[in-house]
């Protein structure tokens, strides 16, 4: 009972502290919430979905979709730190609306808050996007797509490309060139490795670019400048590879169209260079029955512009040549081949035995437009074993830069 007492007296004290430490809290959270109430209830605006940043140069393309709040107005972006903003009027439609618009933008990646505000100035909650613009820094990396040959001719010429890297962003090559008073423009996408051009001459200039975007939905396209092609015709060398055609057969040997052939080269009863073995292959074979080769030649005569040529052994299937015998590659001016001891007065040769393929190969000048000759020259023994070079195939061109 004593206790009964003791409790009462604290209880009542204890009590009326207690209620009044919870009014003095509930005041005081209610005075601190009417800050943020004042003026009445907070409004958000119906914020921007969907929004997108599409790249383009030194600037980007904004999308989205505003929800159906009549009330939106306008829309703020912002980006670089809340440095840079841009602000758009919105008209309003019934239902959602699709929102597009471009602005300029610094080169580079940036992060952009987007707001949408209402006539009375209250504001959404943002909604962020991430897009890049691109600009000098990007254009200073792409570089013109290669040509590595032109093969001409009076109805229509074939220019070949080298592959380019995709991920540049190229798009196509444009080239332009001019016949008369007429100007020709041809598009070719990177996928493609060739292009064919109507009605060039040997005097016409081709100019040709490529085309970049970095992106597949960019706004903008990115060139490089004009390039200058002159075009310089190159005869081509004929029947040049496997399998070789003959203008004439005897068993296994034959001769070889479109070529010529001294008497010293056709050791096989008046035929040689063509060899049925091998799928129709070239070959300048001595022994094993057959006599010797001396100063035996087959070539093609070639009117050439002033420029530097590369003749060589494009493929090569074997040969027991070695460096000890005389058989060589050979450019000479005018209508024939030297023969292997005035080899000097060739403007060019390599000598042909058996080593890398790509050794079996010598550049050439012409100053001056005149008949060149080039081809195959040997001297070679008989007797067990002969002597024999298989060729797959010959390559003539102007010198790649």
């Amino acid at each position: 009972m004593k206790n009964d007492k003791i409790f009462n007296k604290i209880k009542l004290p204890f009590l009326t502290v207690c209620l009044l430490s919870l009014t003095f809290i509930s005041c005081s959270e209610w005075d601190g919430f009417k800050e943020y109430i004042e003026g009445g209830e907070i409004i958000y605006p119906g914020k921007m979905k969907a929004v997108e940043i599409v790249p383009g140069k030194n600037r980007v393309q904004l999308t989205g979709i505003l929800s159906a709040d009549p009330n939106v107005v306008k829309y703020k972006a912002y980006w670089n730190s809340n440095e840079d903003s841009v602000e758009f009027s919105i008209d309003k439609t019934s239902g959602e609306t699709y929102i597009e618009n471009t602005f300029e933008v610094d080169e580079g990646v940036h992060s952009f808050e987007v707001f949408t505000y209402d006539e009375a100035g209250n504001i959404s909650v943002p909604t962020n996007a991430v897009g890049a613009s691109y600009g000098e820094a990007y254009r200073r990396k792409l570089n013109n797509r290669l040509i590595t040959e032109l093969i001409f001719n009076e109805t229509n010429t074939t220019i070949n490309w080298a592959q380019i890297d995709a991920s540049t962003g190229a798009q196509y090559t444009e080239l332009v060139y001019t016949i008369g008073d007429t100007t020709y423009t041809v598009e070719t996408p990177v996928e493609e490795g060739s292009s064919v051009l109507e009605g060039l001459t040997k005097s016409t200039t081709i100019q040709y670019r490529t085309v970049f975007k970095p992106t597949s939905n960019s706004l903008d396209t990115f060139t490089v400048p004009f390039q200058d092609y002159e075009v310089k015709v190159v005869p081509q060398l004929k029947n040049n590879k496997v399998p070789f055609i003959a203008s004439g057969i005897s068993g296994r040997w034959g001769t070889l169209a479109d070529w010529q052939s001294n008497e010293n080269v056709q050791s096989h009863d008046g035929f040689g260079g063509w060899d049925e073995w091998n799928g129709n292959i070239f070959n300048v074979e001595s022994g094993w029955g057959a006599p010797a080769i001396t100063n035996g030649k087959i070539w093609q005569t070639l009117t050439l512009e002033p420029a530097t040529y590369t003749f060589k052994i494009a493929e090569l299937r074997d040969t027991n040549l070695t460096d000890a015998d005389q058989t060589y590659l050979v450019a000479a001016v005018g209508d024939t081949l030297p023969n292997v001891e005035d080899i000097n007065n060739a403007i060019g040769s390599v000598q042909v035995f058996s080593r890398p393929v790509g050794e079996l190969s010598f550049d050439f000048t012409v100053s001056e437009t005149q008949k060149i000759s080039i081809g195959y020259l040997t001297t070679q023994p008989d007797g067990t074993p002969g002597k024999y070079c298989n060729i797959i195939s010959f390559d003539f061109g102007l010198k790649e830069e």
